[in-house]
């Protein structure tokens, strides 16, 4: 993935498919590590119940202002229950930074609770519509 998009302190948008065969996307912090993706959520989190059901997803990691750029693909995700915490903790310090808040403290006190995503990218697609966006 490009290094820029790795770095930026946007969530990736994760597509799954429901028990019902509905498609639906959730948007989650991510770190990449190793040519993974990680996210992390709570165990209780609908989306694990239905990773765990179908492991297929598709991702994007994207800019929302012009000129758009950003990564894209498919891949498959395990549920990593041991590692919850420890990629909370990463994803907490690239987004939150070491700055202490509601939010941080709320996210420390209930990190018990917390599973690891491990996102392992199948296809992957970076796009950079800057050329031809250069005067938007």
């Amino acid at each position: 993935m490009e290094q820029t998009i790795s770095d930026t302190k946007i969530p990736i948008r994760i597509a799954f498919v429901k028990p019902d065969g509905t498609p639906n996307i959730i948007s989650l912090w991510y770190e990449q590590i190793e040519g993974k993706i990680y996210c992390a959520t709570t165990k209780t989190a609908k989306i694990v119940s239905h990773l765990q059901n179908n492991p297929k997803c598709g991702f994007e990691i994207a800019t929302d202002k012009p000129p758009y750029k950003g990564t894209r693909g498919t891949g498959h995700v395990k549920i990593i229950e041991s590692q919850g915490q420890e990629i909370l903790k990463i994803l907490m310090k690239k987004y939150l930074g070491s700055k202490e808040s509601t939010l941080s403290r709320y996210l420390n006190d209930n990190s018990e609770a917390e599973v690891a995503l491990e996102i392992l990218p199948q296809n992957i697609f970076n796009y950079d519509y800057s050329k031809r966006m250069k005067d938007v």
